[in-house]
């Protein structure tokens, strides 16, 4: 890897397992890079006694071995407590997302660092306001793109939906992930879905992730076929 290494995860759909994911690439890189992560905007927040905000997911991939190189607040710039979509979040508490302020806390996170690993909310089209949506965050960051996605019934619309808008925005997708998060059983169905997603991405790296079972070797193996293309 000879320059910075910064990609964005998205999914799906919600509840796809993005940041078990981000997790397990983060500590992988760890072992050889200084790597760090960063979750623009997370909804579902806890409410500290102080007032403050604590994001689940920043909190998650942080009890691992990724690095915390900037303040919480540049970590994670956005943190609501209703679990909803952000933009709807963002109303309630009468703010405006701003794709500046978070490219601004990229780059001071990102600062020093070898690998940093931006997580979104929901899938490429969760608006993140009436007018803006994920995937304007992604073109405004000019970021590549890891796609998480699942080995359940439905995922083959949803997988090629969102690679052919990723495709037709110009963003290239460096890794896909069929994360068995909902512990689907292994069937033909399972196994079909997941040869056709992988037979119809190649050569784009592919990892696929049994429920609650990592091997190591193979997210290694990923992560190296990640950083082979920086």
């Amino acid at each position: 890897m000879d320059n910075h290494l910064s990609f964005f995860i998205t999914g799906t759909d919600t509840d796809i397992g993005k940041t078990y994911v981000a997790r397990l690439l983060a500590d992988c890189f760890s072992n050889n890079y200084k790597t760090t992560y960063m979750k623009p905007v997370q909804t579902g927040c806890t409410v500290e006694p102080t007032g403050s905000k604590r994001a689940p997911d920043f909190d998650y991939v942080l009890s691992g071995s990724a690095t915390m190189n900037g303040s919480y607040e540049q970590h994670v710039p956005y943190r609501y407590e209703p679990a909803c979509s952000p933009h709807l979040a963002a109303t309630l508490a009468k703010e405006t997302i701003s794709l500046d302020h978070i490219s601004n806390c990229l780059k001071t996170v990102s600062m020093g660092m070898n690998v940093t690993i931006i997580e979104g909310a929901g899938g490429i089209l969760a608006p993140l306001s009436e007018t803006t949506f994920t995937i304007d965050l992604i073109v405004h960051l000019n970021l590549p793109v890891l796609l998480v996605t699942t080995p359940r019934l439905g995922t083959l619309n949803h997988t090629f939906l969102t690679l052919r808008v990723l495709r037709e925005s110009g963003i290239r997708v460096i890794g896909i992930v069929i994360n068995n998060r909902q512990n689907i059983p292994f069937s033909f169905i399972y196994e079909e879905n997941r040869r056709m997603i992988e037979t119809h991405t190649h050569p784009i790296p592919f990892l696929s992730l049994p429920f609650g079972n990592s091997n190591a070797e193979q997210i290694k193996d990923f992560s190296n076929a990640i950083t082979r293309q920086f």
